[in-house]
């Protein structure tokens, strides 16, 4: 039996989906939503808990579980309330972390690439207590991501027998499937092709950065499948722990991204510039890129599909049918 938070989530879902054919998947999650009900329509014998009931859960059925994927959190990083980030996305997490640890369940979170802030230094040494104390996360939803791997490095630092062997995955610019509930904060790509096919043209931000030109703005964009595969290779691994970023290592330019989507619809690319909206200047990240060497000494040797093939898969087989 493996529990996943926020299974009904994008990530989460992709996660219980594949999961589901192998193993007894328990999703904790508000299913407030009707987008996030179709999320998890193809997760097989599936049973739902609510968020508040995973802690009695796993003490009646702590023999039975194998792990815990927690994929929950509040991810909208333009949040601005800190008490309700707190909460959720840390006290939320050392609650359930802290049972884990009690009765050896695996524990498996989502942390962000947002904790790296505008850095542009993706630190590989994903377990240095020291450069994680560099990091300034740019918007409170990263802060309450860091915050919580400080807690987790703190305790591997110490040496202290962790019968969870926790692991953190700092994910960076996930695409795919099952995103469609997150509004404004899904990836480009949908946004992208909805905007292409009505108008035949697109706009993207410009740049208001002396180093990056307009559309030259970067990202690590990962697709949904290279994720779960990541997880559920993870899984196999009961005895890694600590904290890995998780992309592909290649940081692809948002220009780059949009003539991908036009390709996929047979449009010649006609690209525009606006002014990126003032309220999000001050948290815009313009370059995202992980090192991935970490993953790769663990043991991980699976390659990962570039945006050309990815996105490919996602209009084709998702966006348009």
């Amino acid at each position: 039996m493996i529990i996943v938070t926020g299974g009904a989530g994008f990530i989460g879902s992709n996660i219980a989906q594949e999961l589901s054919k192998k193993y007894r998947v328990i999703i904790c999650d508000k299913l407030n939503d009707q987008k996030k009900k179709k999320n998890i329509a193809f997760v097989k014998g599936k049973k739902i808990i609510k968020i508040n009931e995973i802690f009695t859960f796993v003490e009646k059925n702590k023999k039975k579980i194998s792990a815990v994927i927690h994929m929950g959190a509040i991810s909208a990083t333009d949040e601005t309330n800190l008490e309700l980030l707190l909460n959720n996305n840390y006290l939320y997490s050392l609650k359930l972390f802290n049972i884990c640890n009690k009765y050896n369940i695996k524990f498996i979170y989502a942390s962000s690439a947002a904790t790296y802030g505008n850095s542009f230094d993706y630190y590989d040494d994903e377990n240095s207590f020291d450069n994680f104390l560099k990091l300034k996360p740019i918007n409170y939803y990263g802060l309450s991501k860091h915050l919580f791997d400080l807690h987790i490095l703190s305790l591997l630092k110490s040496g202290e027998k962790l019968g969870s062997n926790p692991v953190g995955l700092k994910f960076f610019n996930v695409y795919g499937p099952n995103e469609f509930h997150k509004g404004f904060m899904m990836s480009p790509i949908p946004k992208f092709l909805k905007e292409i096919q009505m108008t035949k043209k697109l706009k993207l931000f410009k740049s208001h950065h002396e180093k990056f030109a307009d559309g030259k703005q970067s990202r690590d964009f990962i697709y949904i499948k290279d994720c779960v595969k990541i997880v559920i290779w993870l899984l196999k691994k009961r005895k890694l722990k600590g904290i890995y970023n998780v992309g592909t290592g290649k940081s692809r330019t948002f220009y780059d991204l949009a003539k991908v989507v036009f390709k996929n619809v047979n449009i010649k690319p006609n690209i525009n510039y606006v002014p990126t909206p003032k309220r999000i200047r001050s948290g815009y990240q313009y370059y995202t890129k992980a090192k991935m060497n970490s993953l790769r000494k663990a043991g991980y040797k699976k390659d990962f599909l570039t945006i050309e093939q990815g996105v490919r898969d996602y209009i084709k087989n998702y966006l348009v049918k």
